[in-house]
């Protein structure tokens, strides 16, 4: 057998194991589709947030027993539907009632912004980027440490006068909160998590569950306190509480 059929015989050989190598080894692939809000949950949760921090300062027990218009006209706000129905909740809560216009109701309280939205930082320890005099070449920055920090501002104005003489009945004023949310990289290592965003969830799942990075340490699991709607007579069937992580192995419950 002449020597150029013998490496041919030896090529083909060669392309079959290769090809049966491809087929036996070749593994399969998938990908899932997601798609994110446009705005953050971090910043929804900021605004929030601040807003409960600055109607903390408003004495709504003021309005114990009093008929009361909730007016916001004057209020131009992101997440406006969240704090109108805040106030409304700490009214009924205070033990007034709710009128659902101006000449139902004993008072009316205004409400407007001041501001009301995030703000951004970032900070790092390291070396800056360098760019080499003469030569189209830059050194790249070296980062330490470095910090990313989103505030959420709420700056609340208020103001209470008697419905029906629309004379003033208190001084009102304005109430402010800022709220934050840190992340935190030590040589790419990260984030480490820290501020209100972070306080808030571990109170939700007993964790930083949501975007904490490998080195989170999901350890507990949390029952929130079921929210109780309707008063119930004494001996009513109660409302069993749901966890808020389905499953995760090697957990304990705690409170």
């Amino acid at each position: 057998m002449k020597i150029a059929q013998i490496n041919q015989i030896y090529f083909n050989v060669t392309l079959a194991c290769a090809a049966l190598a491809s087929v036996l080894f070749t593994t399969g692939c998938s990908s899932t589709t997601t798609s994110n809000t446009a705005r953050t949950g971090t910043e929804q949760m900021l605004i929030s947030a601040a807003m409960d921090r600055a109607m903390s300062s408003v004495q709504f027990d003021d309005f114990n027993g009093y008929k009361v218009f909730v007016d916001d006209k004057y209020l131009e706000a992101v997440d406006k539907g969240y704090l109108i129905g805040s106030i409304r909740h700490k009214i009924l809560q205070a033990g007034g009632l709710l009128a659902p216009a101006a000449d139902a109701a004993d008072l009316v309280l205004e409400i407007r912004s001041g501001g009301i939205g995030t703000d951004g930082q970032e900070s790092f320890i390291g070396i800056p980027a360098i760019g080499i005099p003469g030569l189209p070449i830059e050194l790249p920055e070296v980062k330490v440490v470095s910090r990313s920090t989103q505030m959420g501002s709420a700056k609340l104005g208020l103001i209470c006068y008697d419905a029906k003489t629309g004379e003033a009945v208190g001084l009102g004023g304005g109430s402010s909160a800022l709220t934050h949310n840190n992340d935190t990289y030590v040589l790419g290592i990260g984030p480490f998590r820290s501020g209100s965003v972070l306080s808030q969830r571990e109170k939700s799942v007993g964790f930083n569950g949501v975007g904490g990075s490998f080195m989170s340490n999901p350890i507990r699991v949390v029952r929130g306190t079921p929210l109780q709607m309707v008063d119930q007579p004494t001996g009513a069937a109660t409302y069993s509480e749901v966890q808020q992580i389905a499953e995760l192995p090697t957990t304990t419950i705690q409170k």
